[in-house]
C-alpha cells in the first residue's frame, strides 16, 4: 500500500453516474446539433462533475468517471479494425445483453490508435491532486460483444488478439505518470456461452498486458455483470482459485455487498498474500447503505483481510445509478470506512 494512503483507503471500480443534463447534451450530440468544441466542452465538463462528486465525497482513490466512454466495452469498437457490425441477436422483449449489437471478425483485429485512456489519464490528472485509477477492460471484456467469424478459431484465440495494444496503452499509461491501473474481466457466463474462458486463462492475458510495466500498482476486477444492473454470471469466487493467484496483480477487487458479504470468510484460504478491493456498496439497489450499514461490513472484511491488504470500494461501476443515490452512497461509504478507521487508531 502506498505511505501516501490512509488506512483503509476508498476507491471506486471505475465508471460514475451521468448527470440529467450529459443525457440531454448526448441527445443533442446524436442529433449533430454539437460541433467538436461543443463535444469535448461538455465531455470535460462531465469529467469535472464526476471528479468533484468523489473529491467531495473523500474518496481516497478517484477515476474520472468513464465519462467519455460511450460504455466500458462497447466504446471502444469505434477504435477497432477487423470488425463488422452484425446487428443485435435480439430486438424484441426485456433488455439484455443480446440486444446489444454485435461485432463481427472480418480478419485480424487492432486498435491502431489507442484506446484513448492516456488521453483520459492526462485530463483528470490536470484537475485534481487526488490519486487517479484508470480502469481498462480486459482482453475478455473487449471480446465480449465480438463473435469470432474469420481469422479467430474460438474467443481465447480472438482476446490474445488484444494484448498488444493493452500493453502499449498501459506502458504510456505508465510513462505519463498513472500508478493505479486496473483490468476488468468478466466472470465466466451462465447464459448463452459455448465458449467460456477460465481463470486460468484471464491470468495468463492479464500477465501478457502488464508484462515490461513496474511502478505502477495493478489491480484485478472479476465482475459479474451490471448492464441494466444485471448479472449475467454464478455470483461465486470459488471456481476461480487458486488458478487467479497466477495473475500478477497486487489487488484482486470482488463484489461482496450483492452477495450479503458472501464468501468473505474464504479469503484466507483464496489470497493471503494479496490485497482485496472488497466491494462493500451494492450498484444493484436503490437503497442506500447507511454508514453504519458499511461500518458493518468493514468490520466484517477485517475479520478475514488484514488492515493494510483491505481497500473499500463499491461492487461495480455506476453507470446505472441516479447521480444523487451515487453521491450518497460514496459519501456514506468514506463515513463508514472512517468511522472504523478512526476505532483501529485508537485502539
Amino acid at each position: 500500500m502506498s505511505a501516501d494512503l490512509p488506512l483503509l483507503p476508498t476507491t471506486v471500480v471505475g465508471s460514475y453516474a451521468h448527470p440529467s443534463w450529459f443525457y440531454a447534451a448526448k441527445e443533442l450530440m446524436e442529433a449533430d446539433r454539437f460541433g467538436p468544441t461543443d463535444i469535448e466542452e461538455t465531455f470535460d465538463d462531465a469529467v469535472d462533475r464526476a471528479i468533484l462528486d468523489q473529491e467531495q465525497a473523500g474518496l481516497d482513490i478517484i477515476s474520472d468517471g468513464e465519462m467519455r466512454r460511450a460504455s466500458f466495452v462497447w466504446a471502444f469498437a469505434s477504435r477497432m479494425t477487423g470488425l463488422r457490425d452484425a446487428g443485435p441477436l435480439r430486438k424484441m422483449g426485456p433488455m439484455s445483453l443480446d440486444m446489444r449489437s454485435v461485432q463481427e471478425t472480418t480478419g485480424p483485429v487492432g486498435v491502431p490508435d489507442g484506446m484513448g485512456a492516456v488521453e483520459e489519464f492526462a485530463y483528470a490528472r490536470s484537475r485534481t491532486a487526488r490519486p487517479i485509477k484508470i480502469p481498462l477492460p480486459g482482453t475478455f471484456a473487449l471480446t465480449s460483444f465480438i463473435r469470432p467469424v474469420e481469422h479467430y478459431r474460438d474467443r481465447t484465440h480472438l482476446a490474445e488478439a488484444f494484448i498488444p495494444a493493452l500493453n502499449d496503452e498501459i506502458r504510456r499509461l505508465a510513462a505519463a505518470g498513472c500508478k493505479w491501473i486496473q483490468l476488468d474481466e468478466p466472470a465466466t457466463p451462465g447464459y448463452a456461452s459455448n465458449d467460456p474462458h477460465t481463470a486460468s486463462d484471464i491470468a495468463r492475458l492479464f500477465n501478457a498486458c502488464i508484462d515490461g510495466v513496474s511502478g505502477v500498482h495493478f489491480s484485478l476486477h472479476v465482475c459479474f455483470g451490471s448492464f441494466r444492473k444485471l448479472p449475467y454470471a454464478k455470483k461465486t469466487y470459488a471456481p476461480y482459485f487458486p488458478d487467479l493467484l497466477e495473475a500478477r496483480a497486487d489487488q484482486f477487487v470482488f463484489e461482496f455487498a450483492t452477495r450479503e458479504m458472501a464468501e468473505i470468510d474464504q479469503w484466507p484460504k483464496w489470497a493471503p498474500d494479496r490485497e482485496l478491493g472488497a466491494g462493500i456498496i451494492d450498484i444493484r439497489t436503490h437503497y442506500c447503505e447507511t454508514p453504519d450499514d458499511v461500518a458493518e461490513k468493514v468490520r466484517r472484511c477485517l475479520e478475514y483481510v488484514p488492515a493494510d491488504k483491505l481497500f473499500l470500494t463499491t461492487d461495480c461501476g455506476l453507470r446505472y445509478v441516479h447521480r444523487t443515490l451515487a453521491r450518497q452512497k460514496l459519501t456514506n461509504l468514506v463515513s463508514g470506512v472512517r468511522t472504523v478507521r478512526e476505532q483501529l487508531g485508537g485502539a
